[in-house]
């Protein structure tokens, strides 16, 4: 277990984004809570199967006719053009089982994304092909958002910016920390350091004026 951390060591990936963790890490900067996110299937994810499986279907189909008209078209054959053409359907069938695969992914993401909340900013680091790292200081922490589960188990949703779009119209940036154990003590851990952001801004503002007056 790392003593600046607290994180253990349970598989190398694990031990990857716990070394990358160290190394984000400033030199006062302290991990307040941390979670990892769980691999668990959620039942409304599969709603997607509702526009996922006919999609796909037709894909298939119209790929399969689309080859048996080029094949059986007679001695003289399609050309190379022709036989292009049923390869139109292939994008299609992927997109298809992309979103058929979707509801699957938090079992991939299980152990390879760790959540960190330090007294500083709240952290997302992702281990795919390679590291990613998202962060949020505690001054940017808005509006949260908590879906939990009867377990304690759940997810956050915070609103770290709000701004307008191209149009003009409203528009807020979301910071998200999936499925994880603890999203309870999460939630604390955030109250916790957008408090202490919002009290130190407003304890310099006010040494500020008195300064200046």
């Amino acid at each position: 277990m790392s003593e600046k951390t607290g994180l253990s060591q349970d598989n190398p990936i694990m031990s990857r984004l716990r070394l990358s963790l160290e190394r984000e890490l400033r030199s006062n900067e302290t991990v307040v809570w941390h979670g990892w996110q769980l691999g668990r299937l959620e039942p409304l994810s599969f709603g997607i199967y509702i526009f996922a499986i006919p999609w796909t279907a037709f894909s298939v189909m119209w790929t399969v006719l689309a080859t048996g008209a080029i094949a059986f078209s007679g001695d003289g054959g399609p050309g190379w053009i022709g036989w292009a053409f049923p390869l139109f359907g292939v994008p299609f069938i992927a997109i298809g089982l992309a979103m058929m695969a979707r509801p699957f992914v938090p079992l991939f993401q299980k152990g390879r994304v760790l959540y960190v909340v330090t007294n500083e900013r709240a952290l997302k680091l992702s281990m795919g092909r390679e590291l990613a790292v998202e962060t949020v200081p505690a001054d940017r922490v808005g509006l949260i958002q908590r879906f939990e589960k009867r377990d304690g188990s759940g997810r956050l949703q915070l609103a770290v910016k709000i701004g307008k779009d191209s149009d003009g119209d409203r528009q807020t940036d979301y910071f998200e920390i999936g499925n994880v154990a603890d999203v309870m003590g999460a939630q604390e851990a955030l109250n916790r350091i957008s408090a202490s952001a919002t009290n130190a801004s407003a304890l310099a503002k006010g040494q500020a004026s008195s300064l200046s007056s």
